[in-house]
């Protein structure tokens, strides 16, 4: 009898230890898989946010990179410097027109402009104010248009300048003689001597491979620097001279006088 009973006792005790087993296995899965799930979502950062309700997730844009090196074949880039050229009057006095939040390639050097006119402005100690955008990116307050010019084998600043000078005028109806910025008989510059002579004071000159700003307007290596002209401070300049009294106009090497009539 004592046998029959204890076997009934393990019997017993076998079936409670599997429904204790079978009841807890469900539960235990589940946490496993939500602690899987807790430590992925740790892991993947933004994954996590995304993941809560009533989230917004805003990717930040980036504008497109203008590369140089496209403007030799029929495209997009060709396309929108064209245009963009001719919205501005220019023509071949600069390569490139490329708005304050956007990049240009040159060779195999991509620039930003933003980074160019933070040098430009901490050399004059200034600091290049910024604000966000739509999509969270930090872009220079007011987006201008910057020209760009790649410098070539045989140029000088001087004659880079004039052939912007030249694109002006001519828009104006104006054509600007090939002597037209030489001193007066008398040794006096001519008034577009003078604007040129201040445009040197107006310009940024980048070095492509150095990456950085130089203050030497001088030594410009071909294809190695670019001018870089701020489009709409240059025009609002040019547009407040009278091109009849241009010989009027009074340059002290640093500052521009504009006779007013």
């Amino acid at each position: 009898m004592m046998p029959i009973i204890a076997l009934a006792i393990v019997i017993l005790a076998v079936l409670i230890m599997i429904w204790f087993v079978m009841d807890r296995l469900p539960g235990d899965t589940r946490r496993t898989e939500d602690q899987q799930t807790e430590i992925t979502q740790d892991k993947s950062g933004g994954q996590k946010t995304d993941s809560l309700p009533g989230a917004v997730v805003k990717q930040i844009s980036k504008p497109p990179v203008i590369d140089y090196n496209e403007l030799a074949k029929e495209g997009i880039i060709k396309d929108l410097m064209e245009s963009r050229k001719k919205d501005l009057g220019v023509n071949n006095s600069v390569d490139l027109v490329v708005k304050s939040n956007e990049s240009f390639t040159v060779g195999g050097n991509t620039v930003s402009m933003e980074k160019v006119l933070e040098q430009a402005f901490a050399g004059k100690g200034k600091v290049l104010e910024k604000e966000l955008d739509e999509s969270g990116a930090q872009t220079p307050v007011g987006l201008n248009s910057y020209g760009v010019y790649v410098v070539q084998p045989g140029d000088n600043i001087w004659n880079i300048h004039f052939r912007m000078l030249k694109d002006f005028y001519i828009r104006k109806g104006i054509r600007l003689g090939e002597t037209a910025d030489e001193p007066k008989s008398s040794g006096m510059s001519s008034g577009v001597g003078k604007i040129l002579k201040f445009s040197e004071t107006m310009v940024i000159i980048y070095n492509l491979k150095e990456k950085k700003v130089t203050a030497d307007i001088n030594i410009i290596d071909p294809l190695s620097k670019v001018v870089i002209y701020n489009m709409d401070e240059i025009f609002a300049l040019l547009e407040q001279i009278d091109f009849k009294h241009v010989d009027k106009l009074r340059f002290d090497g640093s500052n521009i006088w504009i006779p007013v009539h």
